[in-house]
Parts: structure tokens; sequence; C-alpha cells
């Protein structure tokens, strides 16, 4: 029994660009840090008292990211946190692949009031707004209901799954095509030899027609 090559190099073929996929989904994924901070979120305190804020940080590996924080004074510009300044920064882990970096402000002062964000290097946060107050009344922490990194991750899924579906319609149709062709030319070849020659005529019908000519 002869193998099939067709259906050998098709399987290979597939197999190949399985892998090639999913690698190449693996190395897209694990290069994305996620800054995750609500749109819209505001911090009050009041003045003298200590105020945290933090900026969750989603990563792939290790090291964590360098976290970086910045404040809006007509552009954004680094914030001091020297250790003669009376803001701090401290990083938790939290999980495995997650942590926050805390923007600590040590008694606050009025002129620590404006817009901050976070950042690593190569993306930015939402804004952070922080307002200091003079008398008793604390402005409640408040952030918008949907998170963007909610609705960023239900995009890049829909787009993984009607990509991956895309590509396993093509390799059905790749399948049932090659499988077909390689089924026809197994049933054509022996056809062919079946068929018999116009030039190789029975000797005994040769002989037959002289004897009755001579007759």
């Amino acid at each position: 029994m002869r193998p099939n090559y067709c259906l050998t190099i098709l399987h290979v073929s597939i197999f190949a660009a399985l892998l090639i996929t999913l690698d190449a989904d693996g190395d897209e994924y694990d290069c994305e840090v996620e800054l995750k901070v609500h749109r819209n979120t505001i911090y009050g305190a009041i003045l003298g008292e200590d105020l945290e804020i933090d900026c969750t940080v989603a990563f792939c590996n290790y090291p964590p990211p360098t976290v970086s924080w910045d404040k809006l004074d007509k552009t954004f510009v680094p914030v001091n946190v020297s250790s003669s300044s009376h803001i701090k920064t401290e990083w938790k882990l939290s999980d495995d692949l997650e942590g926050k970096s805390i923007l600590i402000f040590q008694k606050i002062l009025r002129s620590d009031s404006g817009v901050y964000q976070c950042g690593d290097g190569s993306s930015v946060s939402h804004n952070i707004n922080v307002t200091v107050h003079d008398d008793g009344m604390r402005t409640n922490v408040t952030q918008t209901t949907s998170k963007p990194e909610t609705i960023e991750y239900s995009w890049r899924f829909v787009y993984h799954v009607v990509r991956i579906t895309l590509f396993v319609i093509l390799v059905i149709t790749f399948c049932v095509a090659s499988m077909c062709g390689c089924k026809g030319k197994s049933r054509d070849t022996p056809s062919r030899r079946r068929q018999p020659s116009h030039d190789a005529l029975p000797t005994t019908h040769i002989y037959d027609n002289v004897r009755l000519s001579a007759l």
C-alpha cells in the first residue's frame, strides 16, 4: 500500500501553522503591561493629613516594571519623591503578576492638589484627581462604574476568538479540498490503466480475417 503523501503534507502544514499562531499570540500577550486605573478617579484629603493613591499594575514576567508618577503643571512633570520630599512611593505585590505602585503624601499640602498619572515608560494611566480641603469635609473617592481595562480585555478577547474561528474555517476548507483532490487522483489512475489499447488487437481475430479472405 503506497503512502498518501498528500495527507501527510497537509497534516504537517496544519500542525506547523497552529504552532506559529499560538507562539505569536503568546508573544503578543506577554509584552503588554496594564495600568488599571478607573476613569475620573478623585481623592479628597484634609490639609495636613496623610493620603495614599495607588496604581494597579498587571505584568507578565519578572522583574515588575518600574512605575513613575507625574503631576500636571501645564504639562506632566515627574513628582518629586526624593528623600527631602514629603511625597514617597511604595510598591506592594498583590498577586503573582500584579502589584500596586502607591504614591504617599505625608502631611499633605494645599499645593499637592492636582492631576496625577502613573506610567511604566511606554504607557500612562487615566488621570487621578487629588483635592485638598481646609475644613473637615472629606471628598470621597469616586470612580466610574465601567473599567477601561475590562472593555479593552473584552475587545481583545473578541478579536482573538474571531481570528481563531477564521483560522479554523480556513483549515477545514483546505483539508476538505485537499482530501477530495487526493481521492480524485487515486480514482483516476486505475481507470486509465484499465482502458484497452486500440493498437493491441488479438492475433486470433486477425488470423480469422485472413482465412475468410482466402476462401
